[in-house]
């Protein structure tokens, strides 16, 4: 039986969110199919082609942040 694979399952392939069995029917058609592995392969390149994001922020916004999480907020209830 044939298994078309569409560049979503390739994608969860590549960023390792594919279960047990989509991992290995994909390691089974990357061996029987080339043209799947040049899809890959281009995938893997434009997923390392892509900028570095960077989070940095401000110290104030950080520690507003854990000081509301370790607070346990009131509930707002809705008129």
């Amino acid at each position: 039986m044939k298994q078309d694979f569409t560049q979503e399952d390739l994608v969860a392939y590549i960023y390792g969110e594919a279960d047990r069995n989509q991992i290995k029917a994909t390691e089974a058609a990357l061996d029987a199919d080339p043209l799947l592995v040049h899809q890959l392969t281009e995938l893997v390149e434009a997923q390392a082609s892509l900028p570095k994001v960077m989070f940095n922020p401000r110290r104030r916004i950080v520690k507003a942040i854990l000081r509301y999480a370790r607070s346990e907020p009131k509930p707002q209830l809705c008129y």
